[in-house]
């Protein structure tokens, strides 16, 4: 879409499906000022935009980030080891506490490294509960650089994939969420809803003012609560695919891995029955 100076854009995917769940969600523009209308036009001016490679020199935007529903992320040990070791000074070996002082060093490491394990369990469990649970999908926002039309595409890294995805800006759905994202298209049908509402008046209805504001209140509180069902329904679809996925996938991992070492003993087998046939046949594969 074609985005102005500025203004806050959002953009949202969860891979749904496919032999593995992960992709590269990419934002990029601008593309082609505002003005160009031509399909045509845009796809020849998004191929010169690929060999373009100094963003900063004409204010555009090339973001791209890994969406990974198979796996977790989570830091890597070397992060884990070396931050355990912050702060930490050498101890003199010609020290008279040497052992001492070395002791309590590697309890406090130890301890530390407890800690971390316990930071990464529970950012494991906060990924899990939020992407898995919760159904959430990954978004991303930010602020366009320049005026012009702008592209998100969302790419499988290996297989195909079926991915939900979207794109928002603030000049179109006009709020952000306490999250810092533009607001989905359903709250803003939520708001003009209410807005309508607002409008309305007792004498328009012809009843009288006391209840038809209690009427109104009703009213708001039974279309949020749809949303909310509606919102936790399709939460509810995307969590149930996703275990679905990956329950798959591991199925078909457990089953290749069982397969090879079928393969693997069959073959060891084999190789056992020949030497000990060579061995009492007297052949001089072993020696004698």
């Amino acid at each position: 879409p074609d985005i102005y100076y500025s203004e806050r854009v959002t953009i949202s995917s969860f891979v749904l499906s496919g032999a593995t769940l992960k992709a590269q969600m990419t934002l990029e523009g601008p593309l082609a000022p505002t003005n160009v209308a031509s399909a045509l036009e845009l796809l020849h001016a998004s191929e010169r935009f690929q060999k373009i490679t100094d963003m900063d020199a004409i204010h555009a935007l090339k973001y791209s980030q890994a969406v990974d529903y198979e796996h977790l992320y989570l830091p890597s040990e070397e992060e884990g080891e070396s931050s355990s070791e912050d702060g930490e000074e050498e101890i003199d070996p010609e020290d008279p506490d040497y052992k001492v002082k070395r002791h309590a060093q590697r309890e406090r490491q130890r301890k530390r490294a407890m800690e971390r394990q316990l930071e990464l369990e529970a950012y494991k469990l906060k990924q899990q509960k939020k992407a898995r649970e919760e159904g959430e999908p990954t978004q991303y926002t930010t602020r366009a650089p320049s005026e012009g039309w702008y592209r998100m595409c969302v790419t499988p890294t290996d297989h195909q994939i079926v991915v939900e995805m979207e794109m928002r800006k603030e000049s179109e759905l006009g709020a952000i969420d306490e999250a810092g994202h533009v607001v989905s298209y359903e709250q803003r049908k939520m708001k003009q809803e209410d807005e309508e509402l607002d409008k309305d008046t007792a004498s328009q209805e012809g009843i009288k003012e006391e209840d038809f504001e209690e009427t109104r209140s009703r009213m708001k509180d039974l279309r949020r609560l749809l949303n909310e069902i509606q919102a936790m329904q399709q939460k509810e679809r995307r969590r149930v695919s996703v275990h679905a996925e990956t329950n798959e996938h591991s199925h078909s991992r457990m089953v290749m891995n069982s397969l090879m070492e079928t393969i693997f003993f069959m073959a060891i087998t084999g190789f056992q029955v020949y030497t000990i046939r060579k061995w009492f046949s007297g052949a001089p594969a072993l020696g004698r």
